[in-house]
């Protein structure tokens, strides 16, 4: 039996994005365990398939001497069960992990990308450190998979060993059925939220953090409020920044208009009681929550930024505008608004874009790639 190692530097991570894909890898008939910084309760169903689970004090800042610990533990983890294949996410552990294992022999190392943190349009800053971590760590590589288009160009340049390669994917995958609904009665659920069947309600599900950038959607609400007082938002997450945001909300009076509503266990009723899905970061891989909302059929409205670049045609499944314009960002909104055919015509388009990244088709390239290394 094949043995896999997925690493993350928190746990969070695996909930959020590889549950799916180490499930399914198991089914084929991999044994694959877990390796993060355990900041919450692994998802059941992978330790009840037999996957093991960890702990590594893996820490988000590169800087951290922690991360020491970490390399450590990694190598001792390796050294005891030798995995045939490590399967690296998120920047930190994934250089760690493979300054690591980077004299291992007999073992591949796969590395998927979620956005690197270098892109076009980002800080020098973030380009002095991240960019040469990332360009050494390709050496030590056999296998790139990156979820965007401005990240496999990039990649394709590092030079990864042996016959190692880049490859693009799909994201990591979407399950219609997961999240469309139906029968769903939107006005009654609409009601508990204390809004009503003529209410125009846009959805944004995002850490409330500095890269998620939710003041360019109040700022717009501002400039709408007067003129279009039944346009909502309803802003599920939760964050560093959650005091700021409320004081915004409360300093233009919108506290009728915007909703704060936490985490959230009831994602997929948020997004079918929504008219609108919007996304307003600075840097962004993919856009999952995007992609949550396109399946179901819904209209998109996101940042002119790199992930959501690869799901959104401007005019066709919704619209794409510039960070830090909250004026084209209000324009946009009330096309949407005002245009009940658009509206239902970019609710199509996303649906059938959306199937590209159904997670079935994920996972078969996911497991084209697995294959691909074996036969090396």
């Amino acid at each position: 039996m094949k043995k896999i190692l997925y690493i993350t530097t928190i746990g969070t991570t695996v909930n959020a994005f590889l549950i799916p894909h180490i499930k399914f890898l198991i089914d084929k008939g991999y044994k694959v365990d877990v390796a993060a910084n355990i900041d919450v309760e692994i998802n059941d169903e992978i330790l009840k398939a037999g996957a093991r689970v960890f702990n590594v004090p893996f820490q988000r800042n590169p800087l951290s001497f922690k991360n020491k610990d970490a390399f450590k533990s990694i190598k001792e983890i390796q050294q005891r069960e030798c995995y045939d294949i490590v399967h690296v996410h998120t920047p930190v552990a994934s250089f760690v992990s493979r300054l690591a294992l980077r004299h291992e022999k007999n073992l591949k190392i796969i590395y998927t990308c979620h956005g690197f943190h270098f892109y076009k349009g980002g800080s020098i800053a973030n380009w002095i450190m991240f960019y040469p971590i990332e360009k050494i760590a390709a050496k030590w590589t056999d296998c790139i998979l990156t979820i965007n288009n401005e990240d496999f160009n990039l990649a394709e340049k590092f030079k990864l060993r042996g016959s190692g390669s880049v490859k693009k994917i799909n994201g990591v995958g979407i399950e219609k059925e997961k999240y469309c609904i139906e029968n769903f009665d939107t006005n009654e659920y609409r009601e508990k939220l204390g809004f009503d069947e003529e209410d125009f309600i846009i959805l944004v599900l995002a850490e409330l953090n500095k890269n998620k950038n939710h003041m360019q959607l109040i700022e717009a609400i501002n400039i709408l409020k007067e003129k279009y007082p039944k346009i909502k938002v309803l802003l599920a997450g939760k964050g560093p920044l959650e005091e700021n945001i409320k004081s915004k909300i409360a300093e233009y009076k919108l506290e009728e208009k915007i909703k704060l509503l936490g985490w959230r266990n009831d994602i997929n009723e948020l997004i079918n009681l929504s008219d609108l899905i919007g996304l307003f970061s600075k840097r962004e891989g993919l856009g999952k929550c995007l992609l949550e909302g396109m399946v179901c059929g819904k209209p998109v409205i996101a940042t002119n930024t790199r992930g959501p670049r690869e799901l959104i045609k401007d005019n066709w499944n919704g619209f794409l505008v510039e960070f830090g314009n909250p004026s084209q960002t209000a324009e946009a909104i009330i096309k949407i608004y005002e245009n009940k055919e658009l509206k239902c015509m970019f609710g199509q388009n996303c649906l059938n874009k959306s199937k590209d990244y159904l997670l079935k088709n994920v996972l078969l390239q996911l497991d084209s790639e697995y294959k691909e290394l074996y036969i090396k």
